[in-house]
């Protein structure tokens, strides 16, 4: 055995382009889905809300029109429009909306980002709600002032299980 040599073959991994290019492309798609979820879910823009919140809303302001039923059967698709009034000029314009439901899961629904080229604050989608609960809006305008504006709305069926 001392001077015999062992034909042994090396381990290989055969991978064709094809097979290859997949798992790139899925490698990529699921590293971009878990990087935008961490840049969604940051922890500084949750102390700013929670600062927005705690710090400078008083009452609501009548210059916010929240538009949601005030009983929905079910919670996984409720109908939700928000307008804010306001000129929407260049020295004067809403620059955010934040949309929060204080019971979600997830509490931060949706931001919606207005210029004075965007002719009005108005925005349509539909939204989750797990439970009966408040729906709170916080427009940030470009002078650095807040206007808020809450609505409570009744929900019959979760609609933030997940199955």
């Amino acid at each position: 055995m001392n001077g015999v040599k062992i034909n042994k073959k090396e381990p290989s991994i055969s991978m064709s382009r094809r097979t290859l290019l997949s798992s790139m492309g899925a490698l990529a798609l699921f590293g971009m889905d878990s990087f935008f979820s961490y840049t969604w879910a940051s922890i500084e823009l949750d102390q700013t809300l929670e600062e927005l919140l705690v710090n400078k809303i008083s009452e609501d302001s009548p210059s916010i029109i929240l538009n949601l039923p005030n009983l929905v059967y079910d919670g996984s698709r409720v109908p939700f429009s928000i307008e804010v009034k306001s000129p929407m000029t260049e020295t004067n314009y809403v620059r955010q909306v934040h949309v929060l439901a204080e019971h979600n899961p997830f509490p931060r629904i949706a931001t919606f980002h207005f210029t004075p080229l965007s002719g009005k604050a108005f925005a349509r989608t539909r939204i989750r709600l797990s439970k009966s609960q408040h729906v709170i809006a916080v427009a940030e305008l470009n002078d650095g002032s807040i206007l808020t504006a809450r609505k409570w709305i009744e929900i019959t069926l979760n609609g933030c299980k997940e199955d």
